[in-house]
């Protein structure tokens, strides 16, 4: 009876280890957000209507995509270092393939030719979140 209640006793242990480990490969293969950062200055002369061509035709492809606006900044709070610019974006889509998706497309590609001249861009860079 003790060998049975042994065997039992392990053999539950080693089902119960065998999930643990399931979840944990399971949030491994979890999709983890993706953060498409920029910093851009607009051109001196270039207003807001100004980029209305470019907002219309790259706005739709993006949420397509699944960005989320997260945060932006005309003058971003700097509490160390240096910060030169005038303007942050923070962009979040759904995972970094969708945004390679969109930033690769050939229709983004076109679109990102409406704000040729408009802006200088410092920075434009992606991130994969937690």
């Amino acid at each position: 009876m003790r060998k049975i209640i042994s065997s039992l006793l392990v053999f539950a242990c080693g089902i119960g280890f065998g999930v643990s480990l399931g979840s944990v490969g399971a949030a491994e293969n979890t999709v983890k957000p993706a953060f498409l950062i920029v910093s851009s200055d607009r051109n001196t002369g270039v207003t807001a209507a100004d980029y209305a061509a470019y907002q219309q035709a790259a706005g739709p492809l993006a949420r397509a995509a699944g960005l989320s606006m997260t945060a932006s900044a005309q003058q971003p709070v700097v509490f160390e270092g240096a910060w030169p610019y005038q303007t942050l974006a923070v962009e979040r889509f759904d995972s970094m393939e969708a945004l390679k998706a969109f930033w690769y497309s050939a229709a983004y590609q076109e679109a990102k030719k409406l704000r040729e001249g408009l802006s200088t861009v410092n920075f434009i860079v992606g991130v994969e979140g937690n």
